[in-house]
């Protein structure tokens, strides 16, 4: 079985960073992006499993980057 990938997604990259070093102590690999429009692109280059999205953000927002 391949290991899960967690996409985090939120402008506010302190929030990033502690919500990817939490999911990495728990053994969890992880993907940052910074804006929904940088999450749309990971997704396109990595396996995704899940997804923490925040939903206000620049650029793309989390609603836009879901459709």
């Amino acid at each position: 079985m391949s290991q899960q990938k967690v996409l985090v997604v939120d402008d506010d990259r302190e929030i990033v960073s502690a919500i990817s070093k939490l999911l990495k102590l728990e053994g969890i690999d992880t993907v940052c992006a910074y804006n929904g429009a940088e999450a749309v692109e990971k997704l396109t280059d990595e396996e995704i499993h899940l997804i923490i999205l925040d939903i206000m953000m620049p650029e793309m927002d989390g609603i836009s980057a879901t459709i």
